[in-house]
């Protein structure tokens, strides 16, 4: 019998709910994580896929927008499994393509875990964030989280400010009283990246080796890369045959510099991408 209950658990609503083929049924790879839909509606889909046990809830229309209905109380609905942890996705564009760790591996005691949002600095009411997480992909430590994640849940209700504030209030709860509980994931938990395709403002890649869960609206097309590399590329670099003058050095610098390494979306950086990529 398995040491620990964990579910994997996401909240849709409308056409969303069936759906779920597309990218949540992904996460049925793991043999210790249970699939639980959530769907808000007054009928369950009339088609349920096998692997995933379907919950019906009532919309609750004092949250504006059926957007904030399923984004702040899928993170409450996960104390009705009687589980003890759970990792939180969006219904549609959050695709597994890989297999990860079980949760309490990842979490390594923290009470949530997540991955840093692009660009992860970011002004919330005028205080700095740093490590601005994604909300999308959540990972909880059920009992221990629940305090947290009801003042997250309060304090959307305090205030409509965006149809997407639950990410927001997250931030805002846990930088303000839990940072010593949050877990930084790395990025290929997360991996927020259009596919050959250059956005502004956004991060863009060619592969997705390495990544355990992307998302994206871009999943469709990341599942034709299937299967991926378990690690992403190292890149070898050409060997110096000698010491450096400084002018070649200056050179070699100046040539560093013009790479694409910060994400701004700003003209230069698409100039450099064009160059170097």
């Amino acid at each position: 019998m398995p040491l620990f209950r964990q579910v994997c658990v996401t909240t849709v609503f409308g056409a969303h709910a069936e759906r779920l083929d597309h990218t949540f049924i992904s996460f049925a790879q793991h043999p210790f994580l249970e699939l639980h839909a959530f769907v808000l509606g007054r009928q369950l889909p009339r088609r349920q896929l096998p692997g995933i046990t379907y919950h019906l809830k009532e919309p609750d229309s004092t949250w504006s927008h059926p957007i904030r209905d399923a984004d702040f109380r899928r993170w409450l609905f996960i104390d009705e499994l009687d589980a003890d942890y759970a990792l939180v996705v969006d219904g549609c564009d959050v695709l597994c393509l890989q297999p990860i760790p079980e949760i309490p591996e990842l979490l390594k005691g923290g009470w949530l875990g997540a991955v840093c949002e692009h660009p992860s600095g970011r002004y919330v009411e005028g205080v700095y964030i740093g490590n601005f997480v994604n909300a999308g992909v959540t990972f909880w430590d059920i009992k221990a989280s629940k305090n947290l994640r009801e003042e997250v849940v309060a304090r959307g209700r305090t205030r409509f400010r965006n149809y997407v504030d639950d990410q927001l209030c997250l931030n805002e709860v846990v930088f303000a009283k839990y940072l010593d509980k949050l877990t930084i994931l790395p990025c290929i938990y997360n991996y927020r990246a259009y596919l050959n395709r250059r956005v502004r403002g956004w991060p863009t890649t060619n592969r997705l080796d390495g990544v355990r869960i992307y998302h994206h609206d871009e999943a469709e097309r990341a599942k034709r890369l299937l299967p991926v590399g378990r690690n992403p590329p190292l890149v070898p670099l050409e060997s110096d045959e000698k010491p450096l003058s400084r002018w070649e050095c200056f050179l070699r610098r100046l040539k560093q510099r013009f790479k694409p390494h910060i994400v701004t979306g700003s003209w230069l950086e698409g100039i450099r991408a064009r160059l170097f990529v």
